[in-house]
């Protein structure tokens, strides 16, 4: 079969649709032929600027609509995109740019204060593209470049071992077999509506633009702070005809929720695929109460090293019943391999390391060769050097269905929100800190909510700090290189860490990250019904035993992440659609209730529910 880079499959849907809308963002819209436009402008302009096959390419713009573009006029060149996401702390922006050392990069078309100095800093003798489509005249004509399957594409970071982030380089071939691959078997048409629910920054941007792109579709962006606000993005998905979206099952958490309280019937959605977490069962359950059988869910599986994912799985109401929900059965080309730590494989029902068998795998790490070659290694069950497997260091079984089960890590790397952590990352950024000695951080489940706990060893100097002023400066000095989700909400100082008799770090003995004991309490205790109820639910999220009515979300170990589970848990508790701005306007308990009974008078709610609630 002949191959078919997909920015070619994209071409013959601008052939086929020109005058369909390709892309919608709160930004405007763009036909596949004004689509097109663009990027033949993006090509023209880096060709002429010099770049070509291989040429490293960062991709600094706000604009959904000019990173579309901007991606596929580098692919034309047979250039390597680098998508930024300008949303990110500069420092990590840093990184990632001087890492990749580009000689040419695209900016967005309005300036931009962050790219400018981010590319000053790390990159200042790279060439910068406009994606503005009024920076020439006429689209110059570019020859595309004749692409291979094994061509480089893309570079996606993901946290590293020591700190710094590390790229991921995506296989041409790859892509495109992901791509075809989901669409045949979601069936997706021209008519398909695809929305658009994770960062650019990350590779599963890759599923939201070309499913819809290469079928005729088109790529919808949701408005700023919709991720954030359940009640909103069950409205927009609804609003805005979402026939797909792909999504993180605490982020699916939060939309069952607002769409139960809203009733809301999603009518034009048609399946939800969820990966990066496991999927509670619960969740489904409540799912299928709502909606039955006509929204699909699909759970999927499969690190980025390997291309966006590699098993799947369509829930049925069985599965609500489950422990846990399976991950399914591998995609075509791919096997899953489950060993022992020998490397011979377990049998059915037994616990085993998963590796992946695939050609459709990435190309690594980029400029690191030895970690590469430390997860990509030949077949243990074959020894043939040319036979590559992918060790994912994720436990697993197989059920008696046949289906995989996912049973979490083997190491010290989790996932939050869908987002790769490297504990020893996070650990190797608190000892940076001159207050910290030592460092161990774990992964806290508790009531629902997971987060990130440090337990700490104080350098001397540090000893006598005041507990809450220590906090509030490792969390700032945490941000400036870490997303929001891998920055621990409890730092547990200790006297020392237990280790074992080689002098190692003990994970397994330290103790669980109990609540910080806040000292006082801002604006007072709780007092109304309405408020002693949002600080159980407060209590129930954060790692913290007490709460005043003006203590502030996010001071108190809040993330962007928890911001979503605690309105769930308000709506769902009072039957309620709090809106995220009236919350973000003032994160605090007081706010909250005072936006919780405006609702429920708007609600019109009976005296007696207001008194058992």
């Amino acid at each position: 079969m002949t191959f078919e880079p997909i920015h070619e499959l994209v071409g013959k849907a601008i052939e086929r649709f020109p005058d369909r809308v390709a892309v919608e963002s709160p930004q405007g819209r763009l036909t596949y032929a004004e689509l097109d436009e663009r990027a033949q402008r993006i090509a023209g302009a880096l060709r002429a600027a010099g770049a070509g096959a291989g040429s490293f390419v960062p991709v600094l713009a706000r604009d959904c609509r000019e990173l579309v573009a901007s991606v596929l006029g580098i692919l034309r060149i047979g250039g390597v995109v680098v998508p930024l996401d300008l949303s990110a702390s500069p420092a990590r922006l840093r990184l990632i740019v001087a890492d990749v050392a580009p000689g040419w990069a695209v900016l967005g078309s309005a300036p931009d204060a962050v790219a400018a100095q981010v590319l000053a800093d790390a990159a200042p003798d790279a060439r910068t593209v406009t994606a503005d489509p009024r920076a020439s005249s006429t689209a110059t004509p570019v020859t595309p470049h004749r692409a291979t399957p094994d061509d480089p594409c893309y570079v996606f970071y993901t946290s590293g071992t020591t700190g710094r982030p590390k790229g991921i380089v995506g296989r041409l071939g790859s892509v495109t077999h992901y791509i075809q691959w989901e669409t045949g078997l979601l069936g997706v048409t021209a008519d398909w509506r695809i929305g658009n629910l994770v960062s650019p920054a990350f590779d599963a941007v890759m599923r939201d633009v070309f499913v819809p792109l290469s079928t005729g579709g088109t790529f919808v962006v949701p408005p700023p702070d919709t991720l954030l606000d359940p009640a909103a993005l069950a409205r927009w998905i609804d609003d805005a005809r979402i026939d797909l979206v792909h999504c993180v099952p605490s982020l699916f958490r939060g939309l069952v929720d607002a769409a139960l309280a809203a009733d809301l019937t999603l009518s034009s959605l048609r399946c939800v695929a969820l990966s990066g977490e496991r999927l509670a069962p619960a969740d489904a359950g409540r799912w299928f109460g709502r909606h039955g059988d006509r929204v699909r869910l699909l759970n999927l599986y499969g690190p980025s090293e390997t291309t966006m994912t590699k098993t799947f799985h369509f829930l049925t109401r069985r599965d609500a019943e489950r422990a846990s929900v399976p991950v399914g059965r591998p995609m075509p080309d791919t096997e899953v391999l489950l060993l022992d730590e020998r490397g011979a494989a377990v049998e059915p029902g037994t616990v085993g390391e998963i590796h992946l068998r695939t050609p459709h795998r990435s190309l690594g790490y980029l400029g690191l060769p030895e970690e590469t070659a430390r997860v990509f290694v030949p077949n243990p069950l074959t020894g043939d050097a040319d036979d590559i497997v992918y060790r994912t260091g994720d436990f697993g079984r197989l059920l008696e269905d046949g289906t995989l089960e996912f049973l979490g890590r083997k190491d010290h790397q989790v996932k939050i929100g869908g987002v790769r952590v490297e504990l020893t990352a996070v650990e190797s950024l608190l000892r940076a800190h001159p207050a910290v000695a030592e460092a161990a951080v774990s992964l806290v489940e508790d009531a629902g909510a997971t987060y990130l706990g440090a337990h700490l060893e104080l350098s001397r100097d540090a000893a006598d700090s005041d507990p809450e002023v220590l906090h509030t400066a490792l969390r700032e000095h945490l941000r400036e290189h870490l997303p929001d989700s891998a920055v621990p909400a409890v730092f547990v100082p200790v006297a020392g860490l237990p280790r074992t008799l080689s002098g190692k770090i003990d994970r397994g003995a330290l103790p669980a990250p109990v609540r910080r004991t806040v000292s006082d309490v801002r604006g007072g205790e709780p007092r109304t019904p309405v408020e002693r109820t949002v600080a159980d639910l407060w209590l129930g999220l954060l790692p913290v035993g007490r709460v005043g009515l003006e203590d502030a979300f996010f001071d108190s170990g809040g993330t962007s992440l928890l911001v979503v589970e605690l309105l769930s848990r308000v709506n769902r508790a009072f039957g309620v659609s709090v809106p995220l701005r009236d919350f973000l306007r003032s994160p605090t308990i007081s706010t909250l209730a005072e936006a919780v009974e405006r609702e429920l008078l708007a609600a019109d709610a009976p005296l007696d529910d207001l008194l058992a609630i």
